[in-house]
């Protein structure tokens, strides 16, 4: 259960535990430090200090202590830039989502596959991402995969856009709500 309390003027949010097994406590600095990194990972704490008239320690360490907690910072390679398309494949188990389906999946097609995820939409389901260069081997991936005894159908869909909301209102709700 999340509880909010007012502390010193300031919103703190306290949800059940964090990894650790403690409490995780987020202010409003940390929303406005969040905020900065989600609109640019590699801006600098001074930036972030400077911006914020906080000092620079302070931001420093609360910078580490939500890389720690709840932050991840990470690399994608843009695939559409090396001449890729992306495209994702629905795949419907026979009897649920059997590790035997994505074992196979990724030893087969491992050089396509950037992720298998497991949906329920009140069946299970199969989110295969995967990035191509013809139809042709989008194709022969389809046919592989609906040829497993243990899968039902195969769906293809292209991916023609990405949009990412660097503002992410998530964080706000999060800081801001009364519930």
């Amino acid at each position: 259960m999340r509880k909010i309390q007012q502390d010193n003027n300031e919103t703190t949010i306290r949800n059940n535990t964090n990894s650790q097994g403690r409490k995780l406590v987020l202010g409003s600095l940390d929303a406005k430090i969040i905020e900065e990194l989600l609109k640019n990972a590699f801006v600098s704490s001074t930036n972030i200090s400077k911006r914020h008239k906080i000092p620079l320690s302070t931001v420093q360490r609360r910078r580490r202590h939500l890389e720690n907690t709840i932050l991840t910072r990470r690399y994608e390679i843009d695939l559409r830039k090396q001449g890729f398309r992306i495209g994702e494949l629905t795949v419907f188990p026979k009897n649920g989502p059997e590790k035997e389906i994505y074992d196979k999946i990724f030893s087969r097609y491992a050089d396509h596959i950037v992720s298998i995820s497991v949906k329920i939409d009140g069946s299970i389901i199969l989110a295969v991402l995967l990035y191509f260069k013809t139809t042709a081997e989008v194709h022969e991936i389809m046919t592989g995969i609906n040829s497993m005894p243990e899968v039902g159908n195969v769906r293809f869909a292209e991916v023609v856009d990405i949009i990412r909301d660097r503002r992410s209102q998530t964080l706000k709700a999060i800081v801001h709500s009364t519930t």
